[in-house]
């Protein structure tokens, strides 16, 4: 009955990835640029390309509707990019925010301790003109304190999720990789030539 009830699940989230459009399972390339070797992940939105490029020696596991990122030499640090599906356009409001805020705090391991909301940052990325929500948590587990952050982006019928878990002590330098990667994450239509691609950029940071 658990296994039925399991791949239920699974088929459900993999039919919701495919309803919002988004497909982040990942075909890899390599290419060289003034002499360092970066790694490009590519995805699908309907009759566009997404590429992206993960902070620099991060290993993935991905599969639809998921992104699992792993820094090196970082136990208990973990980053995902997931997607979910938006019925209609929700812009990020009050309401909306808090309800976020809620879902986030919701989420944090079972067991935690001492929750607290450290920050909240609205439209930190503009994500493809895009508006943005990032919350930011610490909590205490295992002995240890934690900080966990979401990045919400609310598009026209989905809805990507960037986190990071991570030791205090490691949070910060690896949020701001983890971040920083965001800047990477462009749509390209698929028509377009790699000039014509090349000249627009998808992400700016907020005034």
């Amino acid at each position: 009955m658990l296994l039925k009830s399991t791949i239920l699940l699974v088929l459900l989230a993999t039919v919701l990835a495919a309803k919002a459009g988004i497909d982040l399972t990942p075909v890899s390339n390599e290419y060289v640029a003034e002499g360092i070797k970066h790694q490009q992940l590519t995805f699908h939105q309907d009759k566009q390309r997404i590429e992206y490029e993960p902070p620099s020696g991060w290993k993935f596991d991905a599969g639809a509707n998921q992104i699992h990122l792993a820094p090196p030499q970082k136990s208990f640090a973990e980053a995902t990019i997931s997607t979910a599906v938006l019925n209609k356009p929700q812009p990020l409001d009050e309401n909306v925010r808090k309800a976020l805020r809620e879902q986030f705090m919701s989420s944090l391991p079972v067991g935690s301790q001492f929750a607290k909301v450290e920050e909240e940052v609205t439209n930190p990325v503009l994500l493809n003109g895009n508006e943005s929500f990032e919350i930011t948590a610490s909590y205490q587990s295992i002995g240890e304190k934690f900080f966990r952050s979401a990045l919400f982006v609310n598009l026209k019928d989905a809805q990507l999720i960037f986190r990071l878990s991570a030791r205090k002590d490691d949070f910060q330098a690896l949020h701001r990789e983890f971040k920083g990667s965001i800047f990477s994450w462009h749509w390209i239509d698929e028509s377009e030539t790699p000039a014509q691609a090349g000249q627009a950029s998808s992400v700016t940071t907020a005034n």
